[in-house]
């Protein structure tokens, strides 16, 4: 049991952007939403809502997955940041 609790600390420091569990959730639905489907939520992602894929990212090592969740989330947070700043100076 130990080792298990060693193990998933590793990941969360390795992957916080993934395991920040107050960030992004703006309503509590989403919350809920998060809690009941977690990680469930994950394989779809990886599998691009494709039903036909679930199978073979459910195969797949834990890190390369967790590995192509952080790069996206954090893709995604640069492209917000930019889109940001930029709506910041068209208000100007």
């Amino acid at each position: 049991m130990v080792f298990f609790y060693q193990f998933i600390n590793g990941l969360v420091e390795r992957y916080p952007e993934l395991y920040d569990s107050e960030e992004g959730y703006s309503t509590e639905h989403q919350a809920n939403f998060a809690r009941k489907w977690g990680s469930y939520t994950t394989i779809i992602s990886l599998a691009n809502d494709d039903i036909e894929k679930i199978d073979g990212i459910a195969v797949q090592p834990l890190e390369k997955c967790l590995l192509l969740l952080a790069y996206r989330k954090d893709k995604d947070l640069v492209a917000t940041l930019i889109h940001n700043e930029q709506m910041a100076k068209l208000k100007q």
